[in-house]
């Protein structure tokens, strides 16, 4: 069954989006002065991150995001997956409802679209075009048709002005959760809104998107249980995407997959991101769930969106290369100079920190050498994952002489391993690295 996306019309322009980040500002405030004035009836203390964090506030936000799209949505997308066991946890359920939620375009404003892009008439073209939309994301939406020759086809298409309003876009919401104290206050919220608009900024250039899609397709021939999309390019251009439609189930949905096939999406996971890294150098670094379906007939893994492709450098490659070398060899030292030494660290450590990093490290690496079986379940790595220790070490990470690549490889990398964590799996991972680093590298896209 087609999940139903409401429609509300997309604010269209800067003055209109300004407009409506304005009255989401004035409509927070409003909810904290009346939930501040209930609870002083009360007698109650008046707990402010409590007030901001009330019902009213968060459905407030979550709403607005979802109907403003672009940066607005993007940024809720990114945190959510960023830091979903450490913001709190009425947030990070409002946020995570933006990467499986939103609103799409009423028909009209569509259409409005579809005629300026491919001109008065355009349906003639088609034997059925499906309205309402299977799918939205921060910055389009994908409508289901069927080409006049049978051709099954997806139909991605971008909301109006969206390109020109991202900038803006970013300037208004950093005035918001600054203002609005929603986010906690060890959140680097700068490397978030730089990291969001450089994102955004590559997504809305389909023909860029297009270029990335028809280099995916051609790698993912060398791997028969991964499926990418074909390109229709007679249908796209600068703002519409069209491609092959591919069947598949949600892969965040793990209560509809048996334990062998969240095993086998969690093995082709790991072994195509390797491939991603190390033999094409190329890595579409979203980790977002919703960027992945599962064929359960063919068990395929099929890949959708490549908006956020980015091509890795041989220093990228060469770094992560010696940092896997030093935990098959389960030394430590070597694995904390190498970290001080990308600046993945910063040479000095407090004593306190300087603790916690060893112990995170030993733990990690004892329990990779443990068994022949690395569980991303029962890890207690994952114990470490707090607000506290969040808070500590991004205060110390000097992002800003880490290479964007490298940042981007390592986003993706925490992706792949939350996402593992929710599939509930236990893997050889140790063996899969082995054989990574231990072949001959090629670069064969």
């Amino acid at each position: 069954m087609q999940k139903y996306i409401p429609s509300k019309r997309i604010p269209n322009g800067r003055v209109e989006r300004a407009m409506s980040f304005g009255g989401l500002a004035l409509r927070l405030g409003s909810n904290v002065a009346k939930s501040a004035l209930k609870e002083f009836s009360r007698g109650k203390k008046q707990d402010v991150r409590g007030l901001l964090l009330n019902n009213s506030n968060i459905e407030t936000l979550t709403d607005t995001l979802a109907r403003m799209r672009g940066a607005a949505m993007k940024l809720g997308q990114i945190l959510s997956m960023d830091n979903q066991d450490i913001l709190p946890p009425e947030l990070t359920q409002a946020l995570s409802r933006l990467r499986a939620e939103g609103y799409a375009m009423p028909p009209q404003q569509l259409r409005k679209i579809l005629d300026q892009n491919w001109g008065p008439g355009w349906l003639k073209k088609f034997r059925r075009f499906e309205v309402r939309p299977f799918a939205a994301a921060s910055i389009g939406q994908v409508h289901k048709a069927v080409a006049k020759d049978g051709r099954t086809l997806a139909v991605k298409v971008q909301f109006p002005k969206i390109k020109d309003t991202i900038s803006s876009d970013m300037k208004n919401l950093r005035v918001i959760f600054k203002a609005s104290g929603i986010l906690p206050q060890w959140l680097d919220m700068e490397h978030y809104l730089e990291e969001c608009e450089t994102q955004l900024m590559q997504e809305a250039d389909y023909q860029r998107e297009a270029a990335f899609l028809q280099r995916f397709s051609k790698i993912s021939h060398l791997a028969s249980d991964i499926r990418v999309p074909e390109l229709i390019e007679e249908f796209s251009n600068s703002s519409i995407l069209c491609m092959s439609f591919e069947s598949g189930r949600d892969i965040g949905q793990t209560d509809l997959y048996k334990q062998n096939e969240c095993k086998k999406i969690a093995r082709l996971m790991i072994d195509w991101t390797l491939k991603e890294i190390f033999d094409f150098q190329l890595l579409q670094s979203d980790p977002n769930f919703a960027n992945y379906l599962f064929d359960t007939e063919t068990a395929q893994l099929i890949l959708l969106d490549f908006g956020a492709t980015v091509e890795i450098p041989d220093t990228v490659i060469s770094i992560y290369k010696d940092l896997i070398e030093a935990v098959l060899k389960n030394d430590q030292q070597a694995l904390l100079a190498q970290l001080n030494a990308y600046h993945f660290l910063p040479e000095n450590v407090p004593s306190d920190l300087q603790h916690l990093i060893d112990v995170i490290l030993s733990t990690a690496l004892k329990e990779f050498h443990a068994s022949e079986e690395f569980s991303f379940a029962e890890s207690e790595i994952f114990d470490f994952v707090t607000a506290e220790n969040i808070a500590k070490l991004s205060k110390l990470t000097p992002t800003h002489l880490i290479a964007t690549e490298l940042l981007l490889v390592q986003r993706k990398i925490i992706g792949i391993v939350f996402l593992l964590r929710h599939l509930g799996v236990a893997l050889p991972l140790k063996r899969m690295l082995e054989q990574k680093i231990n072949s001959p590298l090629k670069n064969v896209s």
